[in-house]
């Protein structure tokens, strides 16, 4: 008898996880949508989408596409929910698109956008959109990976279907990117413990298309130095951190917005040849405004004598 109890509530217990197992094991899932718009043969836009029922805040992965039916033109951040890109979206070998960021603050939703993506149809046939090596971690304090099911999206291409293809559409984006922070940061494990700069943005029209630094201790002369692309993680010249730091945002329409950073270790006033140039400029200015204002009282006495 007592057996039989035993029995039976390990069948009730294997029961009951069995119910709440699928609540307990999906952390996200991973999927394709065509995108919509007007029709335009030979191009379409296909979108990577996350649905989270807790908050997420990294993600990493990598599509394969059919490069014989498939070229990809553009891949699009504009929308993301992703705000840093440890790795932006691009073609590594052909037919593959590798992705990392992060999302600090984490995301949970329906359907938040990863990027999106405008591909050239090559030719006829049938092929599938598959993600490979996926994980996403839990915005838990910890990095904790959460339950991933990443779904495929089949698809054919014919002469009947490729009139029915989502255009690229060139998107009117006048917005300069979102203001942002950029951070100074140092690590023992990381660069050799060299202080480098980590910064990252969002536009939500055409997306962010480059970022651009440049460093200098110069405050006002700084302006005639040179742009430097660059991506972030970025190790800085200047390790004495006594410059000024200038990062320029980019969007894909040409749109910009800089962000500036003070020196952490400011040099002495009397070591800046800037402030000198000022101080010997301010004397210049001076010394001409008086040398003027004297002639033209020497000028006024002559017309008088003359008259």
């Amino acid at each position: 008898m007592i057996f039989m109890h035993q029995f039976l509530y390990k069948i009730l217990f294997a029961l009951s996880l069995g119910l709440i197992a699928p609540q307990m094991v999906f952390g996200a899932e991973l999927f394709f949508e065509q995108g919509k718009g007007p029709m335009l043969k030979d191009q379409f836009k296909m979108g990577l989408f996350i649905e989270a029922e807790e908050p997420l805040n990294a993600i990493e992965g990598k599509i394969i596409f059919p490069s014989d039916l498939l070229e990809l033109q553009n891949a699009d951040d504009g929308n993301s929910i992703i705000n840093f890109w440890l790795e932006q979206p691009t073609e590594g070998k052909s037919g593959e698109i590798i992705f990392s960021g992060i999302t600090p603050g984490g995301y949970i939703g329906n359907k938040g956008l990863i990027f999106s993506m405008t591909f050239f149809v090559k030719q006829e046939g049938v092929g599938i959109f598959t993600i490979h090596d996926a994980r996403v971690l839990r915005n838990d304090g910890n990095g904790t990976e959460a339950m991933l099911e990443a779904v495929d999206s089949k698809f054919v291409i014919s002469k009947k279907t490729t009139d029915v293809q989502i255009p690229v559409s060139e998107i009117e984006d006048f917005d300069s990117p979102e203001s942002f922070v950029p951070e100074i940061a140092s690590d023992p494990n990381v660069f050799d413990g060299k202080w480098f700069l980590v910064f990252a943005t969002q536009d939500k029209g055409s997306g962010i298309d480059h970022y651009k630094v440049k460093e200098s201790r110069q405050r006002f002369l700084g302006i005639f130095s040179t742009w430097n692309q660059v991506e972030s993680p970025y190790i800085l010249q200047d390790q004495k951190l006594m410059s000024y730091i200038f990062v320029k945002s980019v969007d894909k329409a040409g749109n910009t917005r800089i962000e500036k950073i003070l020196p952490q270790n400011p040099i002495k006033l009397y070591t800046n040849y800037e402030n000198w140039f000022i101080i010997i400029l301010g004397f210049a200015i001076v010394y001409v405004f008086i040398k003027i204002k004297s002639l033209w009282r020497k000028h006024q006495k002559n017309k008088k004598f003359i008259d």
